[in-house]
């Protein structure tokens, strides 16, 4: 039917219907139009040199092109505002997230100690270490329609140049403590050597540039092979990493910019080279392992340590309030081996703005996903023909995955409209379940409380175990082991769903409504005064409808 044969009132109500604004054009209507990401990108960097001044602007704009290719397959995987958008908790998920995959840095502030991504804005790291401005700066942002892909990476680039302007203190407090202040700028080879070992020696046990004193620097370095067995494996790579540097420049090998240049290079790629500390642990961990659970017993836990390992000496208590304790059978507790990888008794150098950990290998299993689903969710189906191509270093492929494994994704995807979010704890539970020895097991927000050493030895006491404590915990499991036999160790599944990345409710925008409202009217009072038209005379009806349809 043409529009021309349309009844008389419902011609008009089309036409009005016609003159509604969409959503996007009523705001443009109503109000300005929101400026497009790019210029948002240009507007943030320019605040930011207004805050920060043009050196940390400089520096920032010059980080944050390569930030933004590393986040882009992860950002356009996650939920946004208005498509484009993340809001304040996917900024901290993203970012701890491209920190530790970059740099392996937990940086404080981003990283999760046990709280949901929602429980503190990103923001707050730039209130402790630049002052409000630069969060209130951030926080603005965060608090309108969140940030876009351009403005994530300007907020990572300007949080690494101030981790970078860090190596610039420590390395002067190591010319300091060894009372080389003066040869700065003229230092000799071995002078430089030694400068540089003591940078690191600094890093790697977390002792404070700012107080540290040549007395405490030289009874560590008499301590050095005891407190830190592998120091000289670090110090040989970072010789490498020096003669790479300064290659490019020899004849300004000494020199402070140089030295500079060196160790944050060093700091860029340190967290990736120790992680292969962290790959041998998990290697040892797997030698004890209790079938293919990616669990230890832990009587077979405390007496690997009784044999000969350095490490394996925490608490029960410890490992229960860092979620690395797996009590689903009370009587036959057993060490998840990715949530001790990954805890903060392995984590090695630190600084005021974040600690070189673990890089949890289940990093490597979900960004493939994320890159081929190109999206926040998938179908189950979608999400098994993937898995089963996806090996890891403990798991090979192709395979066929369990039947049990399917059924939990679908699942997961009844609870939401037969999709799967790959961002919710539901799916990092099943990604445990797929691969137990890469994947942490996800606790649920609030249920564990990552702390400190210091933090943790405060509250409960000392979280190691002597050697008398460690054969009494064996001979307690010996004991209990002869009342029954070992049981297989199932692997717990908890309905608790909790998704990462929180999108704000939508807000109904007043001014459309009221525009429609309008537009709304005017369409009753046209049909009903081309009713009363209708019941005058026919000729002269039609002429007066067609004239309205001009």
């Amino acid at each position: 039917m043409s529009v021309a044969m349309l009844p008389r009132a419902s011609t008009v109500a089309l036409l009005a219907f016609a003159l509604l604004p969409s959503p996007a054009s009523a705001g443009a209507f109503l109000s300005n139009q929101a400026p497009a990401a790019s210029q948002r990108g240009s507007d943030l960097l320019d605040e930011l040199e207004g805050v920060l001044g043009g050196s940390r602007r400089a520096a920032a704009e010059g980080r944050a092109a390569a930030f933004e290719d590393a986040m882009r397959p992860i950002f356009r995987s996650l939920p946004k505002a208005d498509g484009e958008r993340l809001p304040a908790s996917g900024v901290r998920y993203l970012l701890h997230r491209v920190f530790v995959e970059r740099h392996g840095w937990f940086v404080e502030g981003l990283m999760s100690r046990g709280d949901a991504w929602n429980a503190s804005s990103p923001a707050a790291f730039f209130a402790e270490h630049t002052g409000e401005a630069a969060e209130s700066l951030f926080e603005r942002r965060l608090g309108g329609a969140g940030l876009s892909l351009h403005e994530v990476a300007v907020f990572a680039a300007t949080l690494e140049s101030l981790v970078h302007e860090e190596t610039l203190e420590r390395l002067h407090a190591a010319f300091r403590v060894l009372s080389l202040d003066s040869k700065e700028a003229a230092a000799t080879e071995h002078e430089v050597e030694r400068v540089i070992d003591t940078y690191m020696l600094m890093l790697v046990l977390g002792l404070n540039h700012t107080t540290v004193s040549p007395s405490l620097v030289g009874r560590t370095w008499e301590n050095i092979d005891r407190i830190y067995p592998t120091w000289h494996e670090t110090q040989k790579w970072v010789r490498e990493v020096r003669k790479e540097v300064v290659s490019a420049s020899p004849e300004t090998r000494t020199s402070f910019g140089t030295t500079t240049q060196v160790l944050e290079e060093v700091a860029d790629r340190y967290g990736r080279w120790q992680d292969s500390e962290c790959i041998a642990l998990k290697e040892d961990l797997m030698q004890h392992e209790h079938g293919e659970t990616g669990r230890v017993l832990l009587k077979d836990f405390y007496g690997a340590a009784l044999n000969g390992s350095f490490q394996y000496t925490e608490s029960k208590e410890y490992l229960r309030e860092h979620g690395i304790l797996d009590e689903t059978n009370p009587s036959q507790p057993s060490v998840i081996i990715p949530n001790y990888v990954n805890g903060p008794s392995n984590c090695l150098a630190s600084s005021k703005f974040y600690s070189v950990c673990c890089i949890n290998e289940c990093e490597a299993l979900l960004k493939p996903l994320e890159r081929r689903i190109g999206a926040p969710d998938a179908l189950p189906s979608e999400i098994v023909e993937l898995a089963e191509r996806l090996p890891s270093a403990s798991v090979d492929a192709p395979r066929k995955l369990d039947a049990s494994l399917t059924q939990r994704l679908e699942e997961i995807a009844e609870r939401h409209g037969g999709r799967v979010p790959l961002h919710g704890r539901l799916f990092a539970q099943w990604m445990h379940h797929a691969y137990p020895r890469e994947c942490p097991f996800p606790h649920a927000s609030g249920a564990v409380q990552a702390s400190t050493r210091r933090e943790f030895s405060s509250s409960f006491g000392s979280h190691v175990l002597g050697e008398e404590a460690l054969r009494a915990e064996v001979d307690d499991f010996t004991l209990a082991a002869k009342a029954q036999s070992v049981q297989r160790v199932e692997l717990p599944w908890t309905s608790e769903e909790e998704l990462f990345v929180h999108l704000p409710q939508a807000k109904p925008r007043q001014g459309w409504l009221r525009h429609s409202v309008g537009v709304a009217a005017l369409a009753s009072m046209l049909v009903a005064t081309l009713r009363a038209a209708a019941t005058g005379s026919t000729s002269v009806g039609v002429r007066k409808s067609e004239k309205c349809l001009v």
